[in-house]
């Protein structure tokens, strides 16, 4: 025991210094990254991404009317939304990105419904194919990731660039394939909020890039 070495006491100390210095900056980035993830979910939101989309959709083609841009902002961005907000404010839900699995069954519902009664407006309002298309899409792929998400936790945000994207691929053409790029940032956030494994990401944009195009190629069809 005599000859065991000894950490010198300066060396000690430096290493305590180290470990305290570093600790509150460690601290810091991580609520860094947390903000910026949050502020990404939300960014980001389907609801959001929606009106983008639609707004895209009708605009180029020069079809773009009051009644057609609010029947879409409204069906498919503002009333899903605001039956979270609500839920939310009533404590039906836990949290505006609705994190609990368990609690995702009534905004589902009232997101389906609203993409429903939108996709009928739009049917009457002779809207293009590809509009009233990506609405039935809405309420189609909703209506899959709520069955899903009986058992398992699928994403819906990654749902929210990959549907709308694959919509606008269909109707743009091969370009509109960029905005996928939006799933690295989204995943990022998801992951980083720990809201999502890899796999549930991966899942919601990949079944739903399917769901859509099956969608689309049908009711493109029949419209």
């Amino acid at each position: 025991m005599k000859n065991a070495q000894r950490v010198p006491r300066r060396d000690c100390d430096r290493k305590t210094l180290l470990v305290l210095t570093r600790f509150p900056l460690q601290i810091g980035s991580q609520m860094r990254s947390v903000k910026a993830a949050s502020l990404l979910s939300h960014v980001f939101n389907p609801g959001i991404v929606a009106a983008f989309a639609f707004l895209i959709l009708l605009y180029p083609q020069n079809i773009a009317s009051p009644s057609l841009v609010g029947t879409c902002l409204t069906f498919g961005t503002a009333v899903p939304i605001l039956i979270i907000v609500l839920l939310t404010k009533r404590g039906v839900i836990s949290d505006f990105f609705v994190s609990e699995k368990t609690e995702r069954t009534k905004p589902f519902a009232g997101a389906i419904s609203s993409y429903v009664v939108g996709s009928l407006l739009l049917l009457l309002l002779s809207a293009p194919p590809i509009v009233t298309g990506l609405m039935l899409c809405y309420a189609g792929n909703s209506l899959t990731l709520l069955l899903i998400n009986r058992k398992w936790k699928i994403s819906v945000h990654a749902s929210g660039i990959a549907g709308p994207t694959t919509a606008l691929i269909v109707s743009l053409g091969a370009w509109a394939s960029v905005f996928f790029a939006l799933l690295i940032p989204v995943g990022w956030a998801r992951l980083t909020l720990k809201a999502h494994t890899p796999t549930q990401i991966l899942a919601g944009a990949l079944l739903t890039i399917i769901l859509t195009w099956i969608q689309l190629r049908i009711y493109l069809a029949i419209l």
